[in-house]
């Protein structure tokens, strides 16, 4: 009995220590361009007595903006409006319901820009201010093929992963067998975004020393593999 024992025990580890392994990694990977577009948004707001005179003034104004910016270069489907809106404005103090009159009328338009030419921004910005436009925020650099960078990231991420699958099973004694499943994690941006606020003046020839920096776009994977 205590030979068979021993036989049967030696039958039954020798499977267990040529079983295969399934080995699971994640793949990273960054590319990195220089962005080829920016985008930048400015806010027109005027005050007048009357709903139809605030209206009239910011129409007149961004009326003007729009055609210096077309004869500086910008496509007109590249000049979009992001917001418009009215309120009414009250004195302040009010006592009684009576006096909750307003006192006239606020009109915002925000427009957003977008320059396929990043060297023309200092020349848009300073167009803006000229003409009437009381505030520049949210310059936003970007690129135009975000979706080419992302299957570039893709692409090595999965290289990556494989790489480091192999190592793996190489440092296990293993050899990979083939891919059993492979998930998209996603993937990330990183671009270029500057909060610049500047105030109406002479900004004919504006020098705002923005740079640009790099667009990072990121995908990653989760990938599966069966050794033998």
């Amino acid at each position: 009995m205590k030979k068979m024992f021993c036989c049967m025990l030696i039958v039954l580890t020798i499977p267990v220590f040529a079983q295969a392994a399934q080995i699971e990694v994640q793949g990273t990977a960054t590319v990195m361009a220089k962005p080829d577009l920016v985008i930048v948004t400015g806010n027109v707001n005027v005050f007048g007595e009357t709903v139809a005179q605030a209206q009239g003034k910011i129409s007149d104004i961004v009326t003007g903006v729009n055609e210096k910016l077309v004869e500086l270069g910008v496509a007109q489907d590249d000049i979009i409006t992001q917001n418009y809106y009215y309120y009414p404005v009250y004195p302040d103090n009010v006592q009684t319901p009576q006096e909750h009159i307003p006192e006239g009328f606020e009109a915002n338009h925000s427009l957003k820009i977008v320059l396929r030419d990043t060297e023309m921004l200092d020349g848009v910005m300073g167009v803006m201010m000229d003409n009437g436009v009381n505030e520049i925020y949210d310059v936003s650099y970007d690129i135009a093929d975000r979706s080419g960078l992302y299957q570039q990231a893709l692409a090595m991420a999965i290289k990556m992963a494989q790489v480091k699958a192999e190592k793996m099973a190489e440092a296990a004694g293993f050899e990979l067998d083939h891919l059993e499943n492979l998930i998209e994690n996603g993937g990330y941006d990183r671009g270029v975004t500057v909060n610049a606020v500047a105030e109406s003046a002479d900004y004919g020839m504006l020098d705002t020393g923005i740079r640009s920096g790099n667009i990072h776009v990121t995908a990653s994977v989760t990938a599966q593999y069966e050794t033998q």
